[in-house]
């Protein structure tokens, strides 16, 4: 699924760039060569977000060792911005979900399943994740996922 969103980009608002500003100043005695302060320096004026650099971000934070109060934490922009960028990157993630379960509750057959090749022939997916809904058209299937939904609440 994160190749679907790997090429992504999203807005960095201004009140997380100004929110980076004041990281940068709350370390003003960080190390110039330290983790997070070329990165602190760049996040300030950038409007937008490429899905790479919140996953670099986000590792950041996963690995981080040190204390909430230490200069790579703060220049990283701190609990605010690892709350941020894992709720941009969640949002992505399900976006693409979302999507794709879509398709499916439609009737496209095996939207979660990529078709591949191995030893140069193609490999289909399962037939067993297909569904018998698929053989009818949309207008059908539409009628019947409504009609199910009806009885479901009664």
């Amino acid at each position: 699924m994160n190749k679907d969103i790997y090429d992504h980009k999203v807005e960095f608002p201004e009140e997380m760039r100004n929110h980076m500003r004041v990281s940068h100043h709350k370390a003003k005695d960080a190390d110039k060569n330290g983790e997070g302060y070329k990165r602190n320096q760049e996040l300030q004026s950038q409007k937008s977000m490429t899905y790479k650099q919140l996953k670099r971000i986000k590792n950041f934070f996963d690995n981080f060792k040190g204390k909430n109060v230490d200069h790579e934490f703060i220049l990283n922009g701190g609990i605010e911005m690892k709350n941020w960028v894992n709720n941009e990157l969640r949002r992505m993630r399900e976006g693409i979900y979302m999507t794709k379960h879509n398709k499916s509750e439609t009737g496209m057959e095996n939207q979660h399943i990529q078709t591949h090749t191995k030893d140069g022939i193609d490999v289909r997916p399962s037939k067993e994740h297909s569904k018998t809904v698929d053989k009818y058209n949309a207008a059908v299937t539409e009628s019947l996922r409504r009609i199910n939904e009806i009885i479901s609440k009664i």
